[in-house]
């Protein structure tokens, strides 16, 4: 693994779990995964070829995989627009299913997964393919990214969102919202989202296949995934997670409500059709795949849109200048110097998925010696998952907690610390 790879999966590991997904897919026997993979170069074992029925731990779990990206490509081939935008495109075959329907693609996601897909794609396509083709590294959270992968486009794009949101912050679910809306006012189309009723389609299969053993099952599946991507499955969902009838459910009209107030409306696109058919079918018995219709009944893709009526001065995601004294536009720039021990580093602009390898690079380079750690953040923009991930980092590296220090910490910031619950570690004021 090269130096910009291993540094760009530390900040953010959750890349991780686009191969692990992507080989369930394979495992649904569709050719063009399974070329991609060898492409890869992944181990043939690592590829499973097959579905035992009698395999209760992964079996549900690549059910749910094909039953997602069945349901999620059926709308987006139904939502009538041109261009697809792929957030994220992991190591995906819909990049061949939708430029062969004469689509043009954009893959977005995170720099190690992009630098890996995209030449194997250029490697698979002829030239009249590549017109159709483009891929962006993009971190949700900054919009200029984002801007740059829709840029791309020739007209109005649906946006596609498939096992995303779920290992985002509240802050950062927050700025994908705005930054989508603001996308969707500019260029026009729509944004699909895969991931809101994940609780549920889960259950749909868990419970087509497992039977009383859904739940011990699903925790188990959920416990695998969080740890291959340093991020607990699901646990954003907490604060719209409800009792419903002695069982916990998903809060629909609270996130609904949430979109309403960025300006987004909801249509919510049901799983089922009478003529719902998987590969993996073949892997199941009859009475379990009439419980899985039955089940995908009430599970949704969400489709969502821009409400034309929104008024910006009314959205609370808004924030005059007098409210943050940093420019959110600042260039990012690290500096940093070790002096006997104590390394002293200073950061500008935004630090996320993009920008934090940097952060992470230069405290790897100051090498063994480092007693003491003082950070500058006055200078700072924003701080998503990924840069709290590397500060972190930095803070376990010293043996004496107490010689780690965070100053100039803004409004923004200091928010976004306490509301993960990293300012217990990163803040000593």
């Amino acid at each position: 693994m090269n130096e910009e790879k291993e540094l760009n999966i530390k900040v953010n590991p959750t890349s991780n779990t686009a191969i692990t997904t992507f080989i369930m897919l394979a495992n649904a026997h569709y050719e063009k995964a399974l070329e991609i993979l060898e492409q890869m170069g992944v181990e043939k074992e690592k590829i499973f070829h097959g579905v035992d029925r009698e395999d209760m731990i992964n079996r549900p779990s690549d059910i749910v995989r094909e039953l997602r990206y069945v349901a999620l490509n059926r709308t987006i081939e139904e939502s009538g627009f041109k261009t697809l935008m792929d957030l994220p495109c992991g190591y995906t075959p819909k990049v061949f299913e939708f430029t062969e329907k004469g689509m043009q693609y954009i893959g977005c996601d995170l720099p190690a997964v992009i630098n890996d897909f995209a030449p194997i794609i250029a490697s698979m396509t002829d030239d009249e393919q590549k017109k159709q083709i483009r891929f962006q590294v993009v971190d949700v959270t900054n919009y200029e990214s984002m801007k740059a992968a829709a840029d791309l486009a020739d007209g109005p794009v649906c946006i596609a969102t498939e096992g995303l949101t779920v290992y985002l912050t509240s802050e950062e679910t927050r700025q994908l919202s705005v930054n989508i809306r603001r996308i969707l006012s500019e260029k026009g189309g729509c944004w699909l989202n895969a991931d809101v009723e994940t609780l549920d389609y889960y259950m749909a299969v868990f419970k087509a296949v497992a039977g009383d053993r859904a739940m011990e099952l699903l925790l188990a599946a959920r416990k695998g995934f969080s740890g291959q991507s340093d991020t607990d499955m699901h646990k954003n969902k907490a604060s719209v997670i409800k009792e419903s009838k002695g069982t916990l459910a998903t809060d629909y009209e609270k996130i609904e409500a949430l979109y309403r107030s960025r300006g987004l409306l909801v249509e919510k696109v049901p799983y089922y059709r009478d003529d719902l058919k998987l590969q993996l079918f073949d892997a199941m018995t009859d009475e379990e795949i009439e419980k899985l219709k039955e089940n995908t009944k009430h599970v949704n893709v969400w489709k969502i849109t821009v409400d034309p009526d929104f008024k910006e001065k009314e959205s609370n995601d808004t924030k005059s200048s007098s409210e943050t004294a940093i420019d959110p536009d600042l260039p990012f720039e690290v500096k940093s110097a070790l002096n006997n021990g104590l390394l002293e580093i200073s950061i500008q602009g935004r630090m996320d998925t993009i920008t934090a390898p940097e952060l992470l690079k230069q405290f790897q380079e100051a090498g063994e010696g480092i007693t003491d750690i003082h950070i500058d953040v006055s200078r700072m923009a924003y701080v998503s998952s990924a840069g709290l991930r590397v500060l972190l980092i930095m803070y376990k590296s010293l043996e004496d907690k107490d010689k780690f220090e965070i100053t100039g910490v803004n409004e923004t910031v200091r928010e976004i610390m306490e509301t993960t619950g990293f300012d217990q570690f990163l803040l000593n004021t």
